[in-house]
């Protein structure tokens, strides 16, 4: 359980930090991210908050597709996104604002990379995941597509619903909806070994620390 709660929060500080690069940086948003940007905007709420919104509306949609009840431990899942989000723009990269194109583009190509890596991260934990990466894996399951091409399809769905709601889209929109896919297809089943290996790693140290502390103490002898 550790080692899950480990991978779990490790992977939502990397990637909403992969989120938060991007915003940053100025030449639009992650899908999801554009979509809440523009509600924000729209709603004078924080881009976490509306990242909240989105993901409860994502839980129904996820229900819908596998018809099963809503998933809604995932809200929880989303409410700590949310809320790591507005720490790094509010907080973390409050001071942080690039502004030569070249640094925004080399900004917003780390942002994705990192996020892919956070994604991958999380993923491992097995706990329930964010609505949005959720209804990736959804697609995978119930209509077979690689994570890559589900991944796509359901940024493609967030970037038209980020065009209606006038979102920040631009050079980096579509670069994280047509390249993410393929970091998450990358880097998940390296973490995927990192995971089942941290877990016989700590089973040794449990075990030995086990041990140690069976072991008698040996004593030492009185002075004369």
């Amino acid at each position: 359980m550790l080692r899950r709660i480990m991978f779990f929060f490790i992977g939502q500080f990397i990637l909403t930090l992969g989120c938060s690069l991007i915003i940053k940086a100025s030449l639009g948003a992650s899908p999801w991210e554009a979509l809440a940007i523009g509600q924000s905007q729209l709603w004078n709420l924080t881009i976490g908050t509306c990242a909240v919104i989105n993901g409860v509306f994502v839980i129904l949609i996820n229900s819908l597709i596998l018809k099963k009840k809503p998933e809604i431990l995932s809200v929880l899942t989303i409410f700590l996104t949310g809320s790591l989000i507005d720490f790094w723009l509010l907080i973390g990269l409050k001071n942080f604002d690039p502004q030569n194109l070249i640094v925004q583009i080399m900004v917003v190509l780390t942002g994705i990379m990192i996020l892919g890596m956070g994604v991958s991260t999380y993923l491992q934990a097995k706990f329930p995941a964010n609505p949005m990466d959720r209804l990736m894996e959804v697609i995978h399951e119930r209509f077979g597509f690689s994570l890559r091409i589900a991944k796509l399809i359901a940024e493609s769905f967030a970037l038209t619903l980020a065009f209606f709601f006038d979102g920040a889209m631009g050079m980096a929109t579509l670069l994280v909806a047509f390249t993410t896919g393929y970091f998450i297809q990358f880097f998940y089943p390296k973490f995927e070994f990192l995971f089942n290996n941290t877990r016989q790693v700590l089973f040794k140290s449990e075990f030995t620390l086990f041990f140690v502390k069976l072991r008698p103490k040996k004593s030492t002898p009185l002075k004369t």
